[in-house]
């Protein structure tokens, strides 16, 4: 193999992975918003605190296993003290 050959190789197959990556940050933020909105359920206060609440959770780094749950816990907690 030449060089140019080698060099496309490593063209796309890093082209390839960083495509994944990002498909993949924004597939995760879409089932995290998607999960928000039907928790909050037309309450933009509800909304806005549980997004709140997320970004909380991940500058803590909670796993992310954890999140849903932790939010599902939220979304009710909000809901008794209101």
């Amino acid at each position: 193999m030449d060089a140019l050959s080698i060099g496309i190789i490593v063209f796309a197959t890093a082209t390839a992975l960083l495509f994944k990556f990002v498909l993949y940050r924004k597939i995760t933020h879409w089932m995290d918003q998607d999960l928000i909105k039907g928790l909050a359920g037309g309450n933009q206060e509800k909304l806005h605190y549980l997004n709140e609440q997320l970004l909380q959770m991940k500058v803590d780094k909670v796993q992310r296993k954890l999140q849903h749950q932790q939010l599902t816990e939220r979304a009710t907690e909000f809901e008794q003290n209101r």
